[in-house]
């Protein structure tokens, strides 16, 4: 594991997807544990980890893409924690609504993400363990969220971020919904504007400082 900031790490066996650990207050996150071929490096990992980072007590996935959930049924099974993921993408994953776009369809056939046990459905900003928040950041999926830890934010891939911490909009072709896609940017914009985030954290690309978090 890297370490990003103070007890946020990121995954360095997991596959697919970057993927995130916090730690803090007796309890531990994986955040976006990847695809099934990591599973096994993935959980080396972790456990190596445990004397620092503690046992992991909660799974986050930002949204239900295969490259960072497919694995998630394996591991929840083997951690016997619950998966915390959006009300709206946990109903695509269910089947019970279909993906939103045709490309996201033909992802669903080619990639399917068998659905996990104890899922926590989110629907707005809530706490997770002291220190740890989640709130919706829809448009990449309906369903999309983003997870706060202290001054760090994991962003998933609603936005892209470049190596100066500039917000970009994702790749148009996975984003289900362009419109509000551009109205999640501006809301992450508005917070990192507000101060309280040094470190953003996204889905494919590296963690870097913001703007507020420079000097």
């Amino acid at each position: 594991m890297r370490l990003i900031a103070e007890n946020c790490y990121q995954l360095e066996r997991s596959r697919g997807s970057n993927g995130y650990v916090v730690s803090g207050n007796g309890s531990t996150a994986v955040i976006d544990p990847g695809m099934r071929g990591g599973y096994n490096g993935l959980l080396e990992e972790l456990r190596d980890a445990e004397p620092v980072i503690g046992p992991v007590t909660h799974i986050l996935l930002t949204h239900y893409d295969a490259d960072h959930s497919r694995v998630v049924k394996q591991l929840q099974q083997t951690l016997g924690v619950p998966v915390w993921l959006g009300a709206a993408d946990a109903a695509i994953l269910r089947g019970e609504v279909p993906p939103p776009t045709r490309f996201r369809r033909f992802l669903t056939r080619v990639l399917p993400t068998e659905y996990p046990a104890q899922v926590r459905e989110v629907t707005g900003e809530q706490g997770i363990f002291e220190g740890l928040t989640t709130f919706p950041t829809p448009g990449h999926t309906p369903g999309h969220l983003a997870f706060q830890f202290g001054e760090v934010l994991f962003s998933g891939d609603a936005v892209r971020v470049s190596k100066a911490g500039e917000l970009r909009q994702f790749y148009r072709l996975p984003i289900s919904d362009k419109a509000q896609a551009r109205r999640t940017e501006e809301s992450l914009r508005a917070r990192i504007a507000g101060g309280g985030v040094r470190w953003i954290c996204a889905g494919h690309n590296a963690p870097a400082k913001t703007g507020t978090g420079r000097g």
